[in-house]
C-alpha cells in the first residue's frame, strides 16, 4: 500500500480514501479483518490517530464494523448500499410502505416465475418460523421471520437489484412490522396472504402471487392506519 500524500486534503481524508479503495478493489473482501491500527499507520505513513479517525469514518459509512476483542471487519464493499441502509433507517414508515406497494408486486410476480426448488424451500421455512413465532406470541422472532420471508421472496425473483433493495429494506421492514403490531392481527390460516403468496410461488402462478401481495400490503396499510393510494 502506498503512503498517502501530504497536500491540501487532510491526512485523515486521504487515509479514509485509501482504506476505502482497498475494500472496494477486493484487497480486503467482505468478511475479512483489516490490518491493525499500527500496521495501517506504518503502511499509510500517517499517525495512528489519523488511522483511528479514518476507520471511525468508514464504520459510520457502513463499510467496517468493530468487534470487541477481534478487530475491525469489512461488512460491505459498496458505499451506495451502505448509504441506502442508513437512509432507510431514518425513513418514515409510510414512505417505506408506499415503496413496498410497488416492489412487493414485482417481487411476488418474479418469484412465481423464476424461483428454484431450493428458494421455495427457504420461503416455506421462513413461513414456518413466522407461524411458530405467532403461536408462541414471540414478537421478536415473528418480525425477524416475516422480514426474512419478504427478502427470500425477492431473492427468488432472479433480479439481483431487487434482492439488494430488499436486503437494505430489512431493518425498516422489521420496524414496520413492530409498529403495526402485526403479531396481534396475523393468522397462520391458509387464507393468510403470506400462505397464499407461498402457495402461488409454489404453483408458479404469477397472477395469484400478485393478488396475494396486494392483499398482504393492504393489511399493512390498514394496521399502520395509513391512507390508501388511489
Amino acid at each position: 500500500m502506498r503512503s498517502v500524500g501530504k497536500g491540501r486534503v487532510s491526512l485523515v481524508e486521504t487515509a479514509t480514501d485509501e482504506i476505502r479503495a482497498q475494500i472496494v478493489n477486493g484487497t480486503w473482501p467482505v468478511g475479512s479483518r483489516i490490518p491493525p491500527e499500527s500496521a495501517l499507520s506504518e503502511s499509510l505513513g500517517v499517525s495512528r490517530a489519523s488511522v483511528r479517525e479514518a476507520v471511525r469514518s468508514l464504520v459510520h459509512s457502513g463499510l467496517l464494523e468493530p468487534r470487541q476483542g477481534d478487530g475491525t471487519f469489512v461488512i460491505s464493499d459498496d458505499d451506495s448500499a451502505a448509504a441506502l441502509r442508513r437512509r432507510l433507517e431514518r425513513a418514515e414508515l409510510s414512505h417505506v410502505t408506499q415503496v413496498r406497494q410497488g416492489l412487493d408486486v414485482v417481487a411476488a410476480r418474479q418469484a412465481a416465475k423464476h424461483r428454484t426448488d431450493a428458494q421455495l424451500t427457504g420461503i416455506e421455512a421462513a413461513l414456518a418460523r413466522r407461524n411458530a413465532a405467532l403461536a408462541a406470541h414471540d414478537a421478536d422472532a415473528f418480525t425477524a421471520a416475516d422480514a426474512a420471508f419478504h427478502v427470500l421472496v425477492a431473492e427468488a425473483g432472479a433480479n439481483p437489484v431487487l434482492a439488494d433493495i430488499y436486503r437494505s429494506l430489512s431493518a425498516a421492514l422489521r420496524e414496520e412490522l413492530r409498529r403495526a403490531a402485526c403479531l396481534d392481527t396475523a393468522t397462520a390460516a391458509a387464507t393468510d396472504p403470506h400462505s397464499r403468496l407461498t402457495d402461488a410461488i409454489r404453483d408458479r402462478d404469477p397472477q395469484a402471487a400478485v393478488d396475494a401481495a396486494v392483499l398482504l400490503l393492504a393489511g399493512h396499510v390498514r394496521d399502520l392506519a395509513l391512507p390508501h393510494d388511489d
